[in-house]
């Protein structure tokens, strides 16, 4: 039997040009508005997410690094064991 694995959606919040945006990975028109705070952005980032199940959020830090995440709706890829 074969079974299909439902993608997540995932969206980042990062900085780019001094603004915090978020983007949508594998879309090219993925990118929404710039925000002015850190905050804002992830508010934005987790209210789609929340609407597109299953998904995540993946925060990062101004230098790139990651910070938080957050995952909604069931775990497509869940750890083994």
């Amino acid at each position: 039997m074969t079974t299909t694995r439902t993608r997540r959606t995932v969206f980042h919040v990062s900085m780019r040009d001094g603004k915090w945006i978020v983007t949508r990975e594998r879309r090219p028109d993925g990118e929404y508005d710039a925000f002015e705070t850190k905050d804002e952005a992830v508010a934005r980032a987790r209210g789609e997410a929340r609407q597109q199940l299953p998904s995540q959020v993946k925060v990062h830090r101004a230098d790139g690094s990651l910070d938080s995440e957050f995952t909604y709706g069931a775990d497509p890829f869940p750890p083994e064991g």
